[in-house]
């Protein structure tokens, strides 16, 4: 199956609908239409439930109905399909990517411990204890591809392309994560090139539902199985209780895998394939001015 790519409107439409075109301008009112219901929901969420189930549902809900404020503006005012949501091969490619970014976990978790930094100790009493960060990592990983992949570099892959998108795309998730505790320089690289894997997927399908499963996945091996740090955060007991011990550059310390060389490696051949695979698909954009639609 093929998604066409959209790839903006003629300068002949009237002038307040080519400002609403503008990117910086449509990437926030995308971000607001997304990120408005899904606040709204979370806060109520958390406050009338102190269940964390029922919480952690609350939120999942107010994700799927930020995507459904999303789809109404893009239908409404930019006037199109909402291709990036389409539900045509969107539990294959959701069932895909979970597993896929579950994979690359478990093989970058072997790499470290065949090297030495890593061991696993015991095993939780009860499979229960994976489903609070199951729905977690599932709403989160669909909050942040849905702003990082769906929006942000679906609009400056339209005028900038595909390349520089990816790029932008990196960046910009590897800056999104300079606050976190215990960070480092090879957690920022590895970070922002998990920006660059997440939008290549994303470019290789048009969807959103292949990269928000590789981050949903990536992170819940790490936190729900592995009992491992994600991005720097606080470490809580998974389905297995492991414990690395090493220098740094190999376990990524209090970070994370995600702070390890051999994390690194693995997700940068992970990002060269997929982009491999997009540019075989022919899915690369070019630029604007070398469409001349500027």
């Amino acid at each position: 199956m093929t998604t066409s790519i959209y790839l903006g409107s003629p300068l002949a439409e009237p002038l307040a609908q080519r400002i609403l075109r503008f990117p910086v301008a449509r990437i926030v009112l995308a971000l607001v239409f997304f990120m408005v219901p899904f606040l709204l929901i979370q806060a109520g969420a958390t406050h009338f439930f102190e269940e964390k189930l029922y919480s952690r549902l609350g939120q999942l809900f107010g994700a799927c109905m930020g995507c459904l404020s999303y789809a109404f503006y893009v239908i409404k005012i930019e006037k199109r399909a909402v291709s990036e949501l389409a539900f045509a091969g969107a539990l294959q490619e959701y069932s895909a990517g979970f597993v896929l970014g579950g994979f690359m976990v478990c093989t970058s978790v072997a790499g470290i411990a065949a090297l030495g930094g890593l061991r696993t100790l015991v095993v939780a009493p009860s499979v229960g204890i994976i489903f609070l960060p199951l729905l977690m990592h599932a709403t989160v990983g669909l909050i942040e591809e849905m702003m990082l992949r769906g929006i942000f570099f679906r609009v400056v892959q339209e005028f900038l392309g595909s390349w520089l998108a990816l790029l932008a795309s990196g960046l910009l998730f590897g800056a999104m994560h300079l606050i976190n505790d215990n960070i480092s320089v090879l957690a920022i690289a590895n970070i922002a090139v998990a920006g660059v894997f997440f939008a290549s997927a994303f470019l290789l399908t048009g969807r959103l539902w292949l990269c928000a499963a590789l981050h949903a996945g990536w992170n819940f091996f790490q936190d729900g199985i592995f009992s491992l740090a994600v991005s720097g955060h606080e470490v809580k007991v998974g389905l297995l209780v492991t414990e690395l011990s090493g220098p740094d550059w190999l376990t990524g310390g209090a970070f994370g895998i995600e702070g390890s060389a051999v994390d690194l490696v693995l997700v940068a051949l992970a990002s060269g394939v997929m982009g491999l695979l997009a540019w075989r698909q022919r899915r690369i954009v070019q630029p604007a001015w070398k469409r001349n639609t500027w």
